[in-house]
C-alpha cells in the first residue's frame, strides 16, 4: 500500500543555528561576544579584583590618593561601564531570544511532522492488523470445513 504523504511531502528539518549565524550582522555578533563574555563568573571576578584593587591603590598604598574614600571617580566609572553594559547586554539577550524562537519553532516543526510520520505508521499497522485478523479468521474457517 501506498503512503498517502510522498516523502517529497515530508518536512525536512533545517539546521537553524547555521542560518541564524548567517544572517547576524557585525555589530549582532559583538553585541553576542560582549553579552557571553560579561555573562560569566570570571566577569564578576574581574569586576571584583579591579575594585578591590583599585581601594587599596587609592585607600592604603597611595600616599597622595586623586580619588581617596568615598572613590567618588570610581563610582563615576562603574556607572559608565554599567550604562553601556546594560543596553548592550539586552540587544544581545534579544538576539539570543530570537535564536530560541528560530530553535523553538524549528523543533515544533520537526516534532509536527514526526507525529503526521507516526500516525501514518499507526493507521498502516491498523490496516495491516485487519488483515491478519482476516486472513487468520478464513484460514480458521478452511481449516474447519477440512475436518
Amino acid at each position: 500500500m501506498a503512503s498517502a504523504t510522498g516523502k517529497s511531502e515530508r518536512y525536512k528539518p533545517q539546521n537553524v543555528n547555521s542560518q541564524h549565524e548567517a544572517a547576524l550582522s557585525f555589530q549582532d555578533k559583538l553585541a553576542l561576544f560582549i553579552t557571553s563574555a560579561v555573562g560569566t563568573m570570571y566577569a564578576v571576578y574581574f569586576f571584583i579584583v579591579a575594585l578591590a584593587g583599585w581601594m587599596l591603590w587609592q585607600g592604603a598604598i597611595s600616599h597622595h590618593p586623586f580619588d581617596p574614600y568615598p572613590f567618588a571617580f570610581l563610582l563615576f566609572i562603574g556607572n559608565i561601564v554599567q550604562l553601556l553594559l546594560m543596553p548592550l547586554i539586552m540587544v544581545g539577550q534579544n538576539i539570543q531570544g530570537r535564536h530560541a524562537e528560530l530553535r523553538s519553532d524549528e523543533e515544533y516543526k520537526t516534532t509536527l511532522s514526526s507525529y503526521h510520520d507516526l500516525e501514518e505508521i499507526m493507521r498502516h499497522l491498523d490496516r495491516q492488523d485487519e488483515l491478519l485478523e482476516r486472513q487468520a479468521k478464513l484460514i480458521d474457517r478452511l481449516l474447519q470445513a477440512k475436518r
